[in-house]
């Protein structure tokens, strides 16, 4: 159904975003309150720069997965910011908020991207996982199926 070009293209895009959100995270270092959430943004600013180098070269199941992961948890960190930020001024808050609305909305995409993505490429992996459990849970229906209790019915 995809081919591999369009799939290159799909995984580029993405890491295009994730350019976007580390842009976005740039962007709001100048409204860092103290050092500590300044440090907090440049690791994110980090962090976002590896995961797009990581869909741009490879798109392993890994690195959809940590994009997956970590823009989950920027929504879940970023939902309650608003009320957070009484002290700030309105004109610097109103800037603020316009570039959380984006970032949530760039970590909303990519969190469906990636679910999509990876749902995609692990869906039939299902037969290929086994466990020495599942023998032995064959071994078991293949006893009840054979023993006496089967030859009474």
């Amino acid at each position: 159904m995809f081919t591999a070009t369009s799939a290159t293209l799909g995984r580029r895009a993405c890491a295009v975003l994730a350019l976007s959100s580390a842009g976005l995270h740039a962007a709001m270092l100048g409204h860092a309150s103290n050092a500590l959430a300044g440090g907090l943004l440049a690791a994110m600013i980090v962090a976002c720069v590896y995961c797009a180098r990581d869909l741009w070269t490879q798109g392993s199941l890994r690195a959809w997965c940590v994009v997956g992961l970590m823009n989950i948890a920027m929504i879940a960190v970023h939902l309650p910011m608003p009320a957070h930020h009484h002290h700030t001024q309105m004109g610097s808050m109103g800037q603020q908020s316009t570039l959380m609305g984006l970032a949530t909305g760039i970590a909303a995409v990519e969190v469906a991207v990636a679910m999509a993505v990876l749902y995609y490429r692990t869906r039939g992996n299902v037969v290929l996982i086994r466990t020495p459990v599942d023998h032995l849970d064959q071994r078991v229906d293949r006893a009840i199926h054979a023993g006496p209790v089967a030859r009474q019915q």
